[in-house]
C-alpha cells in the first residue's frame, strides 16, 4: 500500500540525512510510554518521494488492530476516506454518485468496513464512520525534505509533503541558511532545521489536522499491518 523506493543512491544528501538521524530529533517524545515511531525513506506519496517521513503511532494499536484490516484494499480506504470527511452520513446512492464506483462494489466495501467497526449504518441505510479515537492511531506524520544548496527545490517538495503530513520541514546544513531562504519560507507552512553536530529548528510548521487525504490513511494503514496485533 506504501511503495518505497528500492535502492536509494548514496549521495552527499543522502549522507547529510543520515548523520541528522544521529541526533536526538526524533526521539523528543513527551509521552514514550504511549507513543511510538517508524521511520521511512523515500516512501511514494503521490506528491513525490519526501526524503524522510516519520510516523509517531499510538502503542495501542498493537492491541486494538484488528488482522481483518490487512485485508483492506484500496477502494475500502478511498470509501473510508471519503465517509470521514463527509459532514453528514451518506446513503449508497450518494456514494455511487459522488465516487463513481458501481453499486456491486460499494455495497461489498460498506459490508467489510462494518465488519471491522470501521464504519456503523445509521437509519435509512445511511453510513458514517466510527469515532477517529477508535479507528485512526497516527498522532503525527513529520515529513523532512534534506539539501545541501537547492532550497528552492526542498521548498516545492516541502510544501507538496504538506497534503498528507502533519508537520513539513526542509533540513539544511547550518551555512545554508541565508536571508533569502528566510524570506522565501516566510508565508508558508514549511518548517526549517538546520545541521551541523546538533540540530536546530529555525522555523516551526504550521500543524495540519489528520487524516489529511487518502495517502494518509495509505501510511496508517501500513504501520498497523507491520506493527499492530490482532487482539481478538
Amino acid at each position: 500500500m506504501i511503495y518505497i523506493r528500492p535502492n536509494q543512491k548514496i549521495t552527499k544528501e543522502y549522507l547529510f540525512l543520515k548523520d541528522f538521524l544521529s541526533s536526538d530529533f526524533f526521539n523528543n517524545n513527551k509521552y514514550p510510554e504511549k507513543y511510538n515511531y517508524t521511520l521511512i525513506e523515500e516512501p511514494f506519496t503521490g506528491f513525490g518521494y519526501p526524503d524522510l517521513v516519520c510516523i509517531i503511532w499510538d502503542k495501542s494499536m498493537r492491541t486494538q488492530w484488528d488482522e481483518k484490516r490487512n485485508k483492506l484494499t484500496t477502494t475500502d480506504i478511498k470509501i473510508l476516506h471519503h465517509l470521514y470527511i463527509s459532514s453528514n452520513s451518506k446513503n449508497i446512492d450518494e456514494l455511487i454518485t459522488e465516487l463513481g464506483f458501481s453499486k456491486k462494489v460499494i455495497l461489498n466495501s460498506l459490508d467489510i468496513l462494518c465488519n471491522i467497526n470501521l464504519i456503523k449504518e445509521m437509519e435509512c441505510f445511511n453510513f458514517k464512520t466510527k469515532p477517529l479515537k477508535n479507528i485512526f492511531f497516527i498522532k503525527e506524520i513529520i515529513a523532512i525534505e534534506a539539501k545541501l544548496k537547492d532550497w528552492k527545490r526542498a521548498l516545492e517538495q516541502s510544501i507538496n509533503n504538506t497534503y498528507f503530513s502533519s508537520k513539513s520541514y526542509s533540513l539544511f546544513p547550518e551555512n545554508t541558511i541565508s536571508e533569502k531562504l528566510l524570506n522565501s519560507y516566510k508565508n508558508t507552512s514549511v518548517g526549517i532545521i538546520s545541521y551541523k553536530n546538533n540540530y536546530k529548528i529555525i522555523k516551526n510548521p504550521d500543524k495540519n489536522v489528520m487524516p489529511s487525504n487518502i495517502t494518509t490513511w495509505f501510511m496508517h494503514e501500513y504501520i498497523g499491518r507491520t506493527k499492530g496485533v490482532n487482539y481478538v
